[in-house]
């Protein structure tokens, strides 16, 4: 009986040294797209932010910005576009959210034996496609795992934090790939949204401008 409850004592402190809670931290993805095999020039950054229910995510290039900010405790979030002296800021519900994101609910993975490093940390890959025929390929780690369903929300049913991930449809592909990862605290002040200077704009009317 004592060996039984040593090999579970052993099992279950190797499986929380072999995985990281990704609760608080940053993770910064370089982004790149390709139009027809083509490159398009010019850095694109993204970076997520997360603070327990709270989480950041900033798409920027030499243009301006885009930034999302949600909070998945009180359902609310705003997202925020500072392009030259264009500020507008699109509050968004719950509701909202998960309905534009609906489209990946029913993503089903295939995983398979590809692997390669990231950042430092050894990731498989997982592919599926979307009715739209727009196809996801996946590279996971299972050595960090997160408990906010919000980060990578279309990636929710992996066991692990997606490090880089692309997307490929028709004849464009994007492909965000982690160049850095950190677990260094970060003020909540991060995820205030602005109080003035933007233009407010509904979810509804951002949608109908598409």
């Amino acid at each position: 009986m004592k060996s039984f409850f040593l090999l579970l004592f052993l099992s279950i402190a190797h499986f929380s040294s072999a995985q990281k809670i990704f609760s608080e931290g940053t993770i910064t993805y370089q982004v790149v797209t390709f139009i027809n095999g083509q490159s398009i020039p010019g850095e694109v950054k993204s970076t997520q932010s997360v603070k327990g229910a709270h989480t950041r995510v900033e798409l920027s290039n030499s243009m301006g910005k885009t930034t999302t900010i949600y909070d998945s405790r009180d359902g609310e979030g705003a997202i925020l576009r500072d392009f030259g002296s264009q500020k507008i800021m699109i509050p968004f519900t719950k509701v909202e959210m998960e309905s534009k994101n609906k489209k990946y609910d029913q993503l089903v993975f295939e995983y398979s034996d590809q692997a390669k490093e990231i950042v430092g940390y050894q990731c498989r890959k997982a592919t599926a496609q979307l009715a739209d025929g727009t196809k996801i390929e996946v590279y996971f780690s299972k050595d960090l795992i997160s408990d906010n369903t919000d980060i990578g929300f279309q990636f929710g049913r992996i066991p692990g934090l997606a490090l880089e991930f692309t997307s490929t449809n028709a004849n464009a592909t994007v492909t965000y790939t982690a160049s850095s990862i950190s677990f260094d605290p970060i003020p909540i002040q991060l995820f205030d949204l602005p109080s003035s200077g933007y233009r407010i704009l509904s979810y509804e009317e951002s949608q109908k401008k598409k």
